[in-house]
């Protein structure tokens, strides 16, 4: 088991971000082409099923696309909550060459939200993991797998911790990245980020509001959400934003119905997932895994702070663990540093779950 890097040097920090891009950097050639061999040796039948599936006692969307089966099963848990990565399914294509790429839509949230609407029964994060568990389960039994990898973005990388936590069985690794860590630490790191970019800014008005208002607590959700993030986020995390505001148009002609859905789905969830979002504390409550466990994170995030989530990471004890900190991302890395998140699952993911059973 490796330890953890840490974050509080600046000069250290700058020079592990610069090695692990070069190492990036030199192992994307290698694996391009080793997955290129493969390819020309005659891969297996890929995979491609989009449906509804009895999970949890309701049909909930689930997507499973890939070009090889031989290759690992890769199940993202979306953020949000309520986030349906449908819409940016495209962005999953490069990464159907070295995954079975599984999309779902969680209970509450977008397609699966469409068939029951304010309906939805059970809506809870243990419920929202047990289903999770449910569909790893099915992906397993239907893919022929003795274990998947999971990867859960922001709020779905709490409920992918629950899963693991529960049934380290169907894993063959974890990998969080937008990485929650506890409610406390991010509320107060949100505000200590925002105050350190607003007087970088000297942006005296933001400095007011915040030195106001001061610190948030924890325990008042409506004082925690009042820190505004906007101009302390990446720069590509603002550029991700304002790129699905100005999708949104097309895809409502497009899609209506689904884009509807994605919309009411949206505002369902945040409500109810706010009393969960704010009992977690991972460093207290999931410390130990039974599975590889991988954090690759945007250096920049601010909106589950990178600080928070590598100081998890190095009370983590697992039997496999590594951090990558993607440089000039931040909390949607994998859609924003596509390239470099894609290869550090191909270079640093692959081959551990492959060995352990994915």
């Amino acid at each position: 088991m490796s330890g953890g890097p840490r974050v509080d040097n600046r000069t250290t920090r700058r020079s592990r971000v610069r090695r692990v891009a070069w190492s990036l950097a030199c192992g994307l050639a290698f694996n391009v082409l080793a997955l290129s061999a493969a390819a020309a040796q005659g891969p297996t039948r890929g995979v491609d099923q989009t449906s509804f599936v009895s999970i949890g006692g309701i049909d909930q969307w689930v997507s499973v696309q890939g070009l090889d089966r031989s290759n690992p099963v890769l199940l993202v848990v979306h953020g949000g909550p309520g986030e349906s990565q449908w819409p940016v399914a495209d962005r999953y294509r490069p990464w159907q060459r070295a995954f079975t790429v599984v999309l779902w839509d969680q209970r509450g949230s977008g397609r699966t939200y469409g068939r029951y609407g304010a309906q939805t029964p059970d809506f809870s994060l243990d419920r929202i993991a047990s289903d999770g568990i449910e569909l790893a389960e099915y992906l397993t039994r239907t893919l022929g797998k003795q274990r998947v990898i999971v990867l859960g973005h922001s709020w779905g990388s709490d409920v992918a911790v629950q899963m693991v936590q529960r049934r380290p069985d169907l894993f063959a690794a974890y990998v969080g990245t937008g990485q929650v860590a506890s409610w406390e630490a991010t509320s107060h790191q949100q505000y200590e980020l925002a105050l350190a970019r607003a007087r970088r800014d000297g942006d005296a008005a933001a400095i007011a509001k915040l030195e106001s208002n001061g610190r948030p607590d924890p325990r008042d959700p409506k004082h925690a959400f009042a820190v505004d993030l906007w101009l302390a986020m990446a720069a590509t995390d603002r550029a991700w934003i304002q790129s699905l505001r100005a999708s949104l148009p097309a895809l409502k002609v497009t899609h209506p119905k689904d884009i509807q859905d994605f919309e009411d789905g949206f505002r369902f969830s945040v409500a109810r997932a706010l009393p969960d979002q704010m009992k977690t504390d991972l460093p207290r409550t999931a410390r130990t895994f039974a599975v590889a466990f991988f954090v690759i994170q945007g250096q920049d995030d601010v909106m589950t702070p990178t600080r928070a989530a590598v100081d998890y990471f190095d009370r983590v004890a697992a039997p496999v663990k590594e951090l990558v900190l993607i440089p000039e991302a931040g909390h949607f890395a994998f859609m924003t540093a596509p390239e470099a998140f894609l290869e550090a699952l191909v270079a640093k993911v692959r081959p551990v779950a492959l060995a352990h059973g994915a």
